[in-house]
């Protein structure tokens, strides 16, 4: 058990970067979508010139981009406060931010942001149902270490529909970042006993089943 209890910075880690994979899929089509539609924001300029790129910290770029978008959606809060998109878009810049601040060992900005963005997505679930919104704020929670809340957002997808390999996936790292190892054996038995699952993502489960049954 204590080789386990030493590799939890790793399942956290791991955690964020499934996060991560989730949030910047779905951060770009919800951007470009309000883009086309509504035509209300100006789209910050991300191109930098190689030189530029070479020479600058890409994560300060990144920040400094996102900080930007944050601003233009503060904006259209200002005139669109109820907006379902404006509040979701709100939501998605705060996330990334509060990982790239993480990643940037600003744990206080990170924390701020994610506080932001959980308020932004209640916002919006007030209004509509959507399982999608719901996992990101589950991330959110799951970055601030607020397993419980995590947790019962990712239980309120999967009470809706208990094959969303999203939220079966990402309640497997939750479950072994609070080291319930049985519990998460338990979901990526699961998640490997699907029929209508991608190869890599069985494999992932796989790999972590024997990841827990060697240490444990």
């Amino acid at each position: 058990m204590s080789a386990l209890r030493k590799q939890r910075p790793i399942v956290k880690i791991g955690l964020w970067v499934l996060v991560a994979m989730i949030v910047v899929g779905l951060l770009g089509t919800t951007v470009a979508w309000y883009l086309d539609d509504a035509k209300k924001i100006k789209p910050s300029d991300s191109s930098t010139s190689s030189t530029e790129t070479e020479k600058g910290d890409l994560l300060s770029l990144e920040l400094k981009e996102q900080e930007e978008l944050r601003k233009q959606y503060e904006g259209l809060r200002a005139s669109n406060p109820d907006d379902p998109a404006v509040l979701t878009g709100s939501a998605r810049v705060e996330l990334t931010l509060g990982a790239l601040y993480l990643q940037d060992d600003n744990k206080e900005k990170g924390i701020e942001a994610f506080q932001r963005a959980v308020g932004f997505y209640q916002q919006v679930l007030e209004q509509q149902e959507d399982p999608e919104l719901r996992l990101e704020l589950s991330s959110a929670y799951q970055y601030m270490d607020d397993y419980e809340k995590a947790q019962a957002e990712l239980e309120t997808v999967l009470a809706q529909n208990p094959g969303n390999i999203k939220a079966l996936t990402q309640l497997g790292m939750l479950l072994e970042a609070k080291e319930d190892w049985k519990g998460a054996l338990e979901i990526w038995e699961k998640v490997a006993s699907l029929d209508d699952i991608e190869e890599l993502t069985r494999e992932f489960a796989k790999s972590r089943i024997e990841e827990i049954k060697k240490k444990n």
